[in-house]
């Protein structure tokens, strides 16, 4: 039976394949933590919100403190992810409905560890993580749900499911995607967190749909009173620990397995989340860094002596991959663009990753490009915006009328290598959009994607 395994924590395992011999299997294992928020974790500065079992892998791995997704919502993110290359030429994109797979043109990692003799398996959550856009391709067993605000997979099912999967494979060497759909709305976490965080405010009550947050605005421009946003973050905050606790239950059953010191374990989520930062809410509107600057904790084995590192340098959601395959001595797919992120973790010299983002599932369609100092967006309904990320981490301030020079110079880097990709994409096959149901059009308006006020 194909079976869906959709983990927002991916665990990379150590050199070669391991099996077969007695030895320990050296498997991968991504954790892929749906919406979660960089500063939403404990091993991110957020003190007053822990997230113990995230924060200990964090402390036992590497933490990149700059990792860039390609996108601020799901599809083209996870895409990426599996392929290494930017939503231009992978294809998985979308605007509404009318969404398109990845490419076939375009190898997954997966693929490859198939290929080089790993069992390959997923659980994996909603529209955005599903075999009808190729998110299943080179997986042996894929355990897919679609999940409504009302009907949504938690984290207890998920881990519970992905650790079956893990215990058929214990003797050979796995590569498993865990997709955690907690964080994501509505924000209804289980009872016993439902008011963990709220002081015992229950008004309106969990759950927190699209349109209810999005009624507690006054007007489209105008943000909810302050104690409205800190509620709908609390009520977010006790999902994310929700989460955080199953986890932590994953990995003490690696342990457990005899598992876990050989296991490259990443940890990375696809977007982040807004609350009206920019003056929005929820995700795929934007490419402001609350949304596409994300967590990214790596276990790696343990005899590699990496445990406790801190990577400062900018990263990108095409480089998680290709870390792990240098790690096994596997060759990325010709069509990755991403670079193994070991010799940052080495502390060697490495030349700078500027991150390029693209698509917007909502709203006008924006493009930016994150550099080591500036982000320039660039939104085609109000042009370009400039932000110094570094003297102004909440991109408070658009400096593309007071510093014209740098606003021009990262304009022409980012319209120069968007050209390059489309004039690249303009030679593989069109990916033609999929045939949705009215079934699952109705899940992606109920999941807030498709707006009847826009």
């Amino acid at each position: 039976m194909v079976r869906a395994l959709c983990l927002c924590v991916v665990v990379l395992a150590a050199c070669g394949c391991g099996g077969g011999s007695g030895e320990t299997p050296n498997s991968v294992f991504v954790l892929l933590v749906d919406t979660v928020r960089r500063d939403a974790l404990g091993c991110y500065g957020n003190e007053d919100r822990p997230t113990p079992n995230l924060d200990a892998l964090a402390a036992d791995g590497v933490r990149f403190e700059h990792a860039i997704s390609s996108s601020g919502w799901t599809l083209p993110s996870v895409a990426s992810l599996l392929t290494g290359t930017w939503p231009t030429l992978h294809g998985a994109r979308g605007k509404g409905v009318q969404l398109t797979p990845i490419r076939e043109e375009i190898a997954t990692f997966t693929e490859v560890f198939q290929d080089a003799g790993y069992a390959t398996s997923a659980v994996a959550n909603a529209a955005f993580v599903s075999p009808m856009l190729g998110i299943d391709r080179g997986f042996d067993e894929f355990d897919h749900k679609h999940s409504y605000n009302w009907d949504a997979r938690r984290a207890q099912e998920t881990i519970d499911i992905a650790l079956e999967m893990v215990r058929d494979n214990r003797d050979d060497p796995q590569f498993a995607l865990v997709h955690l759909f907690d964080a994501h709305l509505m924000y209804d976490p289980p009872p016993a967190y439902a008011t963990k965080y709220t002081d015992g405010r229950m008004d309106p009550p969990p759950p927190l749909t699209m349109d209810l947050c999005l009624g507690m605005q006054k007007s489209k421009t105008e943000p909810p009173a302050r104690d409205d946003i800190q509620y709908v973050k609390d009520v977010y905050h006790a999902e994310v620990a929700y989460l955080d606790e199953h986890v932590g239950r994953f990995v003490a059953e690696l342990r457990t397995l005899g598992l876990y010191d050989a296991a490259t374990i990443i940890v990375v989520a696809d977007h982040g989340e807004e609350f009206w930062e920019h003056g929005g809410f929820e995700h795929g509107h934007t490419l402001h860094d609350e949304l596409v600057r994300v967590p990214l904790i790596v276990k790696f084995p343990k005899d590699q002596g990496f445990a406790g590192r801190v990577v400062d340098a900018q990263v990108r959601m095409i480089d998680i991959l290709p870390t792990a395959l240098e790690l096994r001595e596997l060759d990325a797919p010709a069509t990755s663009r991403g670079r193994s992120m070991l010799p940052l973790v080495r502390e060697e010299p490495d030349e700078p990753r500027p991150a390029f983002c693209e698509s917007t599932l909502y709203g006008a369609e924006q493009i930016a490009w994150r550099s080591d100092r500036y982000t320039y967006i660039y939104d085609q309904a109000s042009g370009g915006k400039l932000y110094d990320w570094r003297a102004d981490p909440g991109e408070t301030r658009d400096l593309a009328k007071s510093d014209p020079a740098t606003a021009a110079r990262l304009r022409e880097e980012l319209h120069g290598f968007w050209s390059e990709l489309r004039e690249e994409a303009g030679k593989l096959a069109t990916s033609k959009a999929v045939d949705l149901s009215p079934d699952r059009i109705e899940q992606l308006r109920a999941l807030g994607y498709i707006r009847d006020d826009e």
